[in-house]
């Protein structure tokens, strides 16, 4: 899936969420689905929160087919209540254990977290992403300066808040989740099978 020029920012993201959904669709083993859950949410959280505070703005303002971009958003909330779903079931809990209480239901919440993102990708890169084009140059400039701040500072919850402070607690929380997850499980059986995995950044 290749981005526009100016979502350029938006690259590495989208290469790693959707290395994630591949590498899920070959994966049978309960512990790797489960790591790699896990994964999805966080990289998937990371980038709508970069569309949401960049993209989706700057196409508000400036297009004229607000029916695309509506079905984006619409998409958008889809995704992100699977992502808070799934986040419940792997928060807190090793991979090895995930599937423990109700193995049936985490694959329906896993599946459906799956479908959700990719048929957002789909709608995106079909309806929405070819209106960056219609923006002049400047503003196309503008978002890709914007997307890079973005990134720069994206969240991994499933659905922050809008407010700032409210914002801050929920990053510094992620902060937290994460740096006790990596402590309590060294090992990642799905996510170190992913090609050229790094762990960028972000809050």
């Amino acid at each position: 899936m290749a981005l526009p020029t100016p979502l350029a920012p938006l690259d590495e993201d989208l290469r790693q969420l959707v290395a994630v959904l591949d590498l899920l669709g070959e994966t049978p083993e309960p512990e790797a689905r489960a790591d790699l859950a896990g994964e999805l949410v966080r990289v998937c959280a990371r980038y709508e929160d970069e569309k949401e505070r960049a993209l989706y703005p700057a196409l508000r303002s400036q297009t004229d087919s607000p029916a695309a971009l509506a079905r984006a958003e619409e998409d958008q909330r889809a995704v992100r209540r699977a992502m808070v779903e799934m986040r419940n079931r792997t928060r807190h809990v090793k991979p090895i254990n995930a599937h423990a209480d109700d193995p049936e239901g985490f694959e329906t919440s896993l599946d459906a977290l799956a479908d959700a993102v990719r048929r957002h990708l789909d709608q995106e890169d079909r309806d929405l992403f070819p209106l960056v084009a219609r923006l002049d140059l400047a503003d196309q400039e503008k978002l890709s300066d914007q997307l890079e701040r973005s990134v720069a500072t994206a969240s991994t919850h499933p659905d922050p808040p809008h407010n700032r402070i409210g914002r801050a607690l929920a990053n510094l929380g992620e902060k937290i989740d994460r740096a006790v997850n990596d402590t309590s499980t060294a090992w990642h059986p799905g996510m170190d099978r992913l090609p050229n995995r790094n762990n960028q950044g972000g809050i």
